[in-house]
């Protein structure tokens, strides 16, 4: 089976984009100004960047438009045949065995544009096959695992690349779905599906109780401590090093209050939350004062007493995972564990981890 469509290149869709506002923004005051040898006032200069900022949105609104329809005049090749998966974008080639271990993940549902897509991410290549007008329902046929179906489907209009189908054209329909079904049947492969697939998903969540439990570590009981420990075996995420881990009916957290649990490493109190009973979400990044602060002050007195003089430590953005749910008593309760940036290697499974404890 082999289509010619179209290939939006990311160089249409974030380069030129990206460059073209800079140019404006950045570009066009420096220009000016250096033709009047930078001899103004520094309001001038101030409100002459200001103003090329809006001009820049302007040029970016106004140019993008052009911009894809010149994209969209670019056309590939695609080839699939018994699990291998072919491409041809200009004279760069490819090929992909579905059959062979891969990194592949699917989005299926409604862009930011309101229009319902789907999409096959080939990870370990950045190829990214597109089909236009299809709907989530019809991708959960093909292949049936929701959670590991991406709701949101970002548009190569919206800034992505990737070949563009249409579930109007029955050819290229026929195509996508026949890759959705090879990668189906070879999910065991799939080194992404295999990341999601140690979570027990599909297994329903039978806490014991539906308030979140409270165990000081200095008067806990034998039972507690016992409980605590068979939970600890039952871990199912990959997160290690984090204050909260998840099991099939709880999630286990703790936390280190006083010197002496941080000197023991025994943590001054456990969290034990039922799965199913909480609320769990991630926060914003915001700035991480405490050590910023404290570990200035510290290099200052150092300096004050005849210390070397040390770099400055930055001050840093820090994200929490909040869980909120109720105690013992009824009442509402939140709790607040260091979570993960964007940047760490362990950021995609920490959104598996919330989408796991929030089913």
């Amino acid at each position: 089976m082999q289509i010619k469509v179209v290939y939006i290149s990311g160089r249409f869709t974030v380069l030129i984009p990206l460059l073209g506002f800079l140019l404006v923004w950045i570009g066009l005051p420096v220009f000016v100004f250096s033709l009047l040898r930078w001899q103004i006032p520094g309001w001038t200069i101030f409100l002459g960047f200001v103003g090329s900022l809006v001009l820049a949105l302007a040029f970016s609104v106004f140019t993008y438009g052009p911009l894809m329809k010149l994209a969209k005049a670019r056309y590939g090749i695609l080839a699939f045949e018994d699990g291998v998966l072919t491409y041809k974008i200009g004279r760069h080639k490819g090929t992909i065995d579905l059959k062979k271990p891969h990194e592949l993940s699917i989005s299926a549902g409604i862009s930011g544009r309101g229009k319902s897509t789907a999409q096959i991410d080939f990870r370990n290549t950045k190829l990214i096959i597109h089909l236009y007008g299809t709907t989530r329902e019809k991708v959960l046929r093909v292949f049936p695992e929701s959670y590991f179906i991406d709701e949101l489907s970002v548009l190569p209009e919206e800034g992505l690349w990737g070949f563009v189908l249409s579930e109007d054209e029955p050819e290229q329909k026929r195509f996508f779905f026949a890759v959705l079904e090879s990668a189906w049947q070879n999910r065991e492969k799939n080194k992404y599906y295999q990341a999601f697939a140690h979570y027990p998903w599909h297994e329903k969540p039978n806490p014991a109780f539906r308030h979140i439990k409270v165990i000081k570590t200095e008067s806990m009981t034998p039972e507690e401590k016992e409980f605590i420990d068979e939970l600890l075996k039952q871990v199912v995420d990959r997160l290690e090093g984090s204050y909260v881990r998840a099991t099939p009916h709880y999630l286990v957290g703790w936390a280190y209050k006083s010197v002496k649990s941080t000197w023991t490493g025994t943590p001054d109190y456990y969290f034990v939350m039922p799965i199913g009973c909480i609320n769990v979400e991630v926060s914003l990044p915001r700035p991480d004062w405490k050590p910023f602060l404290i570990g200035n002050v510290i290099l200052e007195a150092l300096e004050s007493l005849g210390g070397s003089k040390g770099s400055r430590i930055p001050l840093r953005d820090k994200r929490y995972l909040y869980i909120r749910g109720k105690d013992k008593d009824g009442k509402s309760l939140e709790l607040a564990f260091d979570w993960y940036d964007l940047t760490s290697s362990l950021y995609e499974e920490s959104e598996r981890f919330v989408t796991f404890a929030n089913r």
